[in-house]
């Protein structure tokens, strides 16, 4: 029987409190979701651990998992920086769960090298304008593919195979180098870490010709909500969950399963005059 992975998030506070997808300061709603999210997992799981940096941990440090300091990265771009900084840290298998995504029931997360959401090619569209971008400057990266017509959504992104894990490692960083020495105002703008991320995820994956396992593997998005509906999965991708109806729903859930905890959290943002 294959060990459990132990589930992580990350959590840099300046990205989502310096107007992250010209959104503003989003840092009260994210400090909830952060909390529902670990607190839905903490149902189910045993090895949790949230890696804050110094400003989100005030408020989250109470919550009934490992708790873990790291350096923010000050970088409301290339905001997932923390994420692709944790998953570098882990030496037994792991599933990182973003911050808007809620697991109401167990699910096994039962994968042999990795494991991601599903596959993007719906969305195909909204990587291509971005791939105009980057296909000017990869001559020199053998697996990169310049079209390959779908992406991986990496609301959830598990490894055991860690050979795998430091080549994922060493094309994001790579493609983040050329990134960073090519990119301008206008380009900032294009929200990169689609491509960073999840684009060049699936065309490593491609080039070494090896298919990950999918969470959410129906054929199509709309079945795919079915059968995370029926699972018990939610992620609330993108801006979305900045919708006031969702922003409330969420504070009003973590009250209602969770009121000792939402207390917490709570009277600390309060004590720092976030309310």
């Amino acid at each position: 029987m294959k060990e459990e992975p132990r589930i992580i998030y990350s959590l840099d506070a300046f990205p989502i409190s310096n107007n992250r997808w010209n959104q503003g300061n989003k840092f009260k709603e994210t400090i909830y979701s952060t909390a529902l999210s670990i607190l839905y997992s903490h149902l189910w799981y045993q090895d949790i651990e949230l890696y804050a940096d110094e400003t989100a941990y005030k408020f989250l440090y109470m919550l009934p998992c490992r708790v873990t300091k790291i350096s923010s990265n000050k970088d409301a771009v290339i905001w997932m920086k923390s994420k692709i900084d944790v998953i570098k840290k882990q030496v037994k298998p792991f599933v990182h769960l973003d911050n808007d995504v809620f697991i109401k029931k167990k699910i096994n997360f039962d994968f042999d090298r990795v494991m991601v959401e599903q596959n993007d090619y719906e969305l195909y569209t909204i990587y291509q304008y971005r791939l105009d971008f980057f296909n000017q400057y990869i001559q020199d990266l053998d697996y990169w593919n310049p079209d390959l017509g779908y992406a991986f959504n990496c609301g959830v992104l598990g490894f055991r195979d860690f050979e795998l894990r430091d080549q994922f490692l060493s094309a994001y960083y790579g493609l983040e180098e050329i990134f960073t020495k090519n990119c301008n105002p206008a380009i900032e703008k294009m929200e990169p870490c689609l491509v960073l991320e999840q684009y060049n995820l699936a065309s490593l994956l491609h080039h070494k010709n090896i298919k990950p396992t999918l969470l959410l593997w129906k054929k199509n998005l709309f079945e795919n909500s079915q059968l995370a509906d029926n699972i018990g999965y939610t992620h609330i991708a993108g801006s979305k969950k900045y919708r006031s109806d969702i922003v409330l729903e969420i504070e009003n859930r973590l009250l209602k399963l969770f009121p000792y905890w939402y207390k917490e959290v709570k009277n600390a943002l309060e004590k720092e005059g976030i309310v």
